[in-house]
């Protein structure tokens, strides 16, 4: 037998009070005796009463709607109808963060498709999160046209609020832990340069060379895909001028590509090749000959600050913020430090 909702109206004639009363008592609003509110929340909650969330945001002049999206220069699009984003599980956790968060605090959160017209989405939505995003990037100006609430988890070059890594340091981190047992000749295997955590990171890279006096080596992918890695790494590390002993790289396909080319060359990894992956996942610790050391950039929450940022946003603070998520090196058997 299906049951019907528990609604204001059943509060009200509960507690024996007004509909008017009975949610200026829930919301802890108006004048109401102090007894009063407290006996109608004691009976909202005997009841299993919840408040409609559709309702109590129209009436807000919202539509408890948030939307996420990675900036389309962040990804690459593989041709296929499936996100490539969603393929790379920093972002796909950076959503689970964000949605749930969302939810807690009275909205459902979309994610928007980067290839697809976003017109639509932002018409319907209340605020945007935009990740990675780059210079000039076309979805910030869609929001700021639009007069949509809007952050960004990775730094912008506007005025938005923004929740980030410190990624420079994260560098630093991983470049010392590969030097701890040995001194290492270190190359940087990265798939663009559009984004702001990967500037950080190349930045931090070319100081860390300068200070210990080693010529910087770069390898750049055609894409973040591991087909579209192997290929680049695997040809760097047969090169017969091979001039380095330690890989980093932005991103965990990055890795995962340069792990198995490195075995399938029949070099010992951590012996004659350390690994060290600037993103996290569960492909590096699972699969791979040696699972690998990375740094953890706790997707989750960034995800969740986003959204606190975002709906600070939405109830009127002018105030840019910007937020930093601390990150953790997991060292596993790729590297030789322990």
């Amino acid at each position: 037998m299906k049951h019907s909702r528990i609604t204001i109206k059943d509060v009200a004639r509960e507690a024996g009070v007004s509909i008017a009363t009975a949610s200026e008592s829930l919301n802890g609003k108006g004048r109401v005796a102090a007894a009063t509110r407290q006996n109608v929340v004691d009976i909202a909650n005997r009841l299993g009463y919840t408040a409609n969330r559709i309702a109590k945001n129209l009436n807000a002049g919202r539509t408890g709607s948030l939307v996420l999206t990675v900036s389309p220069m962040a990804v690459q699009s593989s041709g296929s109808d499936l996100q490539p984003e969603w393929d790379i599980e920093y972002y796909f956790r950076v959503l689970n963060g964000a949605s749930a968060e969302a939810f807690r605090r009275g909205y459902l959160l979309s994610m928007l498709p980067s290839h697809s017209s976003s017109q639509a989405y932002l018409s319907a939505a209340d605020g945007l999160i935009v990740v990675d995003p780059s210079d000039d990037d076309e979805l910030l100006a869609d929001a700021a046209h639009a007069g949509l609430a809007c952050v960004t988890i990775g730094r912008n070059s506007g005025e938005l609020s923004w929740v980030d890594n410190d990624f420079s340091t994260g560098t630093t981190m991983a470049l010392a832990h590969l030097d701890a047992t040995r001194r290492s000749r270190t190359a940087l295997f990265l798939s663009e340069t559009s984004s702001f955590y990967v500037r950080d990171e190349l930045s931090a890279y070319l100081d860390w060379c300068s200070t210990v006096s080693l010529e910087p080596i770069i390898i750049r992918s055609s894409g973040p895909r591991v087909d579209e890695a192997e290929p680049v790494i695997r040809a760097a590390l047969a090169s017969p001028d091979r001039r380095f002993d330690a890989v980093l790289t932005t991103l965990d396909t990055l890795a995962f590509a340069t792990e198995r080319s490195a075995h399938m060359l029949g070099l010992a990894v951590p012996e004659d090749l350390q690994v060290v992956s600037l993103t996290d996942s569960r492909y590096l610790d699972y699969g791979l000959q040696k699972p690998i050391t990375a740094l953890d950039l706790h997707p989750v929450r960034l995800g969740e600050v986003a959204v606190d940022l975002l709906l600070a946003k939405l109830d009127g603070e002018s105030d840019r913020r910007r937020e930093l998520v601390d990150a953790s090196l997991t060292v596993r058997e790729s590297t030789l430090a322990d």
